[in-house]
């Protein structure tokens, strides 16, 4: 009886260590293994992730830029006179014949107003497009809502353009 038991105790004290103690314990290493290997998996793609980040960063900095620069170009009222003044002056450098120009009462469109132009303009087709390049080149932010080229003769054109100037609403932007 003594033999039997020493023997059961003998094989007990192991099994019992190893369920008690070793198992889990196994259990948590293997555990803790496989999430060491799949945050090691997910820093693999770190250093692209980062690339993607800073690339991310330098774009945004550049539409900040691109977006203060462009708010420097929105007076806080129309100033059409000036506007129609320098877009005249240079129409009629370019060699073309003003036609008409006509304005047509502001409106809102969100947080600014706009202003639309009505510029007719007659003369050479190279000349409409110097005059379309230098009312990109003005400092000041307006959009070409309308353009329309009729073939006069071989040389001459009428160009009717209607330009919307962007300006604020007077408020504190």
């Amino acid at each position: 009886m003594r033999y039997v038991s020493l023997v059961v105790l003998l094989i007990a004290a192991p099994v019992s260590a190893w369920a008690i103690a070793y198992r889990p314990m196994n259990t948590a290493v293997h555990t803790v293994a496989d999430e060491i290997r799949q945050r090691t998996s997910r820093l693999a793609n770190y250093d692209e992730i980062n690339m993607q980040y800073r690339e991310m960063k330098t774009i945004s900095e550049s539409l900040q830029k691109v977006s203060d620069q462009t708010m420097e170009r929105i007076p806080l009222s129309h100033n059409a006179e000036q506007w129609l003044e320098s877009a005249s002056d240079a129409a009629l450098s370019f060699g073309l014949i003003v036609n008409a120009v006509t304005t047509s009462g502001e409106r809102t469109e969100g947080d600014y107003k706009i202003l639309p132009v009505d510029f007719n303009v007659r003369g050479g087709f190279p000349s409409v497009y110097k005059l379309l390049q230098h009312l990109e080149q003005m400092h000041r932010l307006s959009r070409i809502d309308t353009l329309t080229v009729h073939r006069v003769d071989d040389e001459i054109v009428e160009a009717r353009l209607v330009i919307h100037l962007v300006f604020g609403t007077g408020e504190t932007q």
